[in-house]
């Protein structure tokens, strides 16, 4: 599936900062995000599905920046959902 990767990654790490909306890590809102985006929600299910274990959910609410590890570690995440950048 080809899309904007800089687009997911935005959204990855924007939800990740924002620790979505301060009430913790909220996984339909995330998948939410991710389809308007633009995966389709196959994708954003892959993605959704495996954020969890790769990263643990207080990681995921935490107010903090994602170091550069997790940043690389998102890409690899959306890599291996099927989601290819458009250029």
């Amino acid at each position: 599936m080809k899309v904007s990767l800089r687009a997911a990654m935005i959204v990855l790490i924007a939800v990740s900062v924002s620790g979505c909306a301060a009430s913790g890590y909220d996984a339909g809102a995330l998948k939410s995000h991710l389809i308007d985006a633009g995966l389709s929600g196959a994708a954003a299910a892959c993605v959704v599905d495996h954020m969890s274990p790769r990263f643990g959910d207080d990681r995921l609410g935490a107010h903090a920046d994602p170091t550069g590890a997790e940043i690389d570690a998102e890409r690899a995440l959306l890599k291996a959902c099927g989601v290819r950048a458009t250029r």
